[in-house]
């Protein structure tokens, strides 16, 4: 679930039409993003803490929060 919730909001920061983006995690959780086609030098970076809240910021000033609560709910600002 937090990895659809986490492609929406990156959907959101992309403004072109045929946009690609090649993810890669690594050995701690913490994903990068780079774009490809149109995209073309688009990055991105997502990192996840001990309680599940993922911090995501792009090389384009852009950056999002999302948070667990105790349900597991997320809630991304």
């Amino acid at each position: 679930m937090k990895q659809l919730i986490m492609i929406a909001v990156l959907a959101f920061t992309i403004t072109t039409v045929s946009a690609g983006l090649r993810c890669t995690t690594d050995y701690y959780g913490n994903q990068t993003c780079t774009g490809t086609g149109d995209n073309y030098g688009y990055k991105s970076q997502g990192s996840t803490d001990y309680y599940g809240n993922q911090t995501w910021s792009d090389n384009q000033g852009n950056r999002s929060t999302c948070r667990t609560d105790y349900y597991g709910n997320v809630t991304c600002n």
